[in-house]
């Protein structure tokens, strides 16, 4: 599996099955965000946690991808994608390769325990990290440690030119205290290489 972020909550995933390659597009943001719109951005699945400009622009991915903006269970091409109700957006858990992704869209709030039962096990956790609208660094930490997962990507944070003012993945870092972490624009990761141990920050660089 092969993750890339393109800002806010924008990830481009890429997992290997029997189907060949498939791609899925989470959070397509418009420029209206102060960021460029991903110009090479294609999918066979686009996944949208609520309706604003930061996450709807589903018109910027090329193909002819399979939207999933409302609550529900769906299979595209051997990715299964959970996506559940929270307040008025979705987090999302897409399964593929055998592993387990988690998206917590925009929720800016502790999850509850049908909550956190629903998403089960999480391999690699997607979550917002900057404050304001989403979930402040110190709530993000005490989120993440909800969940357990195995790697955290952090997004939602502040990016030059970004309209919005939002804290930093270092503010996300010093909130958990203990860091294990890499600096990458991607994350490529099988099954077998999770990490055992140590839970790994991952802080992905812009593509």
């Amino acid at each position: 599996m092969q993750i890339s972020w393109n800002g806010l909550s924008c990830f481009e995933i890429t997992a290997n099955t029997s189907n060949g390659e498939v791609s899925v597009v989470v959070d397509p943001y418009s420029e209206g965000t102060g960021l460029r719109v991903p110009r090479a951005l294609e999918a066979d699945i686009v996944c949208v946690s609520h309706d604003d400009n930061d996450a709807n622009n589903v018109s910027s991915v090329a193909g002819e991808p399979f939207a999933v903006k409302m609550a529900g269970e769906y299979e595209v091409k051997d990715v299964f994608v959970y996506a559940i109700p929270v307040d008025k957006g979705i987090i999302f858990r897409i399964e593929a390769e055998g592993m387990h992704v988690a998206h917590l869209g925009a929720i800016n709030r502790a999850l509850s325990d049908k909550e956190l039962e629903t998403l089960g096990t999480v391999d690699i956790l997607m979550i917002p990290v900057g404050g304001g609208r989403v979930l402040t660094p110190k709530l993000a930490a005490e989120v993440m440690a909800q969940i357990e997962p195995r790697v955290v990507i952090p997004m939602t944070y502040a990016l030059p030119s970004l309209k919005e003012s939002l804290a930093t993945a270092d503010d996300f870092c010093k909130a958990i205290g203990t860091c294990r972490r890499e600096t990458s624009n991607k994350y490529k990761i099988a099954k077998k290489d999770l990490p055992a141990d140590d839970m790994l920050v991952m802080e992905l660089a812009k593509a």
